[in-house]
């Protein structure tokens, strides 16, 4: 303080109230915890989210919705102690105990080129378009807390006991080929391109041996009639996998699914068509209900349960659908 010139130490003894407020308000805004709130979020155009040869557009809207997930602040805690609609966790109850936001992060912009991938397949296989699969490439992107294996997130698995994987399928298949306790040797390439091996005790999982690790395939689908696709790298996930594959079937085919109408829905899409169930589908519902959506389409079982009984709590005026393939989500778009 006193080899500060003296125009400096004379303003901080005139201001130094106003200086200690803004650092509070600062500090309010800025500090997070260790906790994240989720909240509706709104909705993703998916015809924005590809791109084709065509000139082909919609008359309404196909919709992904998702879910906010906001960090932890004085202001947001205290808003989601008084807003119903908002709901605050801690940060190890959304994650997995075992792994970090980092690792949860990667699994999630994987789940999403996988998603990508798969939509294009099924839209592919609904259609009279000739198509090949090439460059699959399987990787780790979850480790169980049982699992009994050096295997690391990140790894591309390419042999197990020197059998050459080809796809997720044939993994899995080779996995199944063999006994609870066997011992497996895998080559692999782990995140930063080195090649390695891994061993790994096959556990018991409902009584079928499996590695304990969750695995996620990405890989091209080529034809004359190309898509690509324009996501952020600040977008990730699996859950629109329903709505873009019947994005990309209405621009493949052109046909208009819309009839004008604003469709909103969610579910993963996996290479047979069937759609998965997602987490957060209130978040999902109110935020469609927010912006005016007409239908919201929604995986069979659970997730519907939960949509139907909050729309018949809080009086939604809007089409729930449930569907448990990509054919029914179809079906019912093209009678409606």
């Amino acid at each position: 303080m006193k080899k500060l010139p003296k125009k400096i130490k004379q303003y901080l003894k005139e201001y130094y109230k106003i200086i200690i407020v803004y650092i509070v308000i600062l500090a309010l805004f800025l500090v997070e915890f260790p906790y994240y709130i989720s909240a509706p979020g709104g909705l993703i155009n998916t015809e924005n989210k590809i791109s084709t040869e065509d000139n082909f557009k919609l008359s309404g809207t196909l919709n992904m919705a998702y879910v906010s997930e906001i960090h932890a602040t004085i202001p947001t805690l205290i808003y989601s102690a008084i807003n119903k609609d908002w709901d605050t966790e801690k940060e190890a109850e959304v994650k997995n105990d075992n792994e970090t936001i980092e690792e949860k992060n990667y699994r999630n912009k994987k789940l999403l080129e996988e998603g990508n991938c798969t939509a294009l397949l099924v839209a592919y296989k609904h259609s009279d378009i000739d198509y090949t699969v090439t460059n699959n490439k399987v990787y780790v992107t979850y480790i169980d807390e049982l699992a009994k294996t050096n295997l690391k997130i990140g790894d591309q698995i390419l042999k197990v006991d020197g059998q050459k994987v080809k796809d997720k399928t044939e993994l899995f298949s080779t996995i199944a080929s063999k006994k609870i306790n066997d011992k497996v040797t895998l080559e692999v390439k782990d995140i930063n391109g080195e090649n390695r091996v891994r061993k790994a005790t096959l556990i018991n999982v409902l009584d079928e041996p499996k590695i304990g690790a969750v695995i996620t395939e990405t890989f091209d689908v080529n034809s004359d009639k190309k898509v690509t696709f324009n996501f952020k790298n600040t977008e990730s996930g699996s859950s629109g996998g329903l709505m873009l594959t019947l994005t990309i079937y209405s621009h493949l085919n052109k046909i208009d699914l819309t009839g004008g109408k604003t469709i909103v829905g969610t579910g993963t899409i996996d290479i047979n068509g069937n759609v998965g169930e997602i987490s957060g589908i209130k978040y999902k519902l109110i935020g469609a209900v927010n912006k005016g959506a007409d239908v919201f389409i929604v995986p069979k079982g659970d997730n519907y349960n939960e949509a139907k009984k909050l729309k018949k709590e809080r009086g939604y005026d809007i089409d729930l659908v449930p569907v448990a393939t990509f054919e029914e989500a179809l079906k019912y778009l093209q009678k409606n």
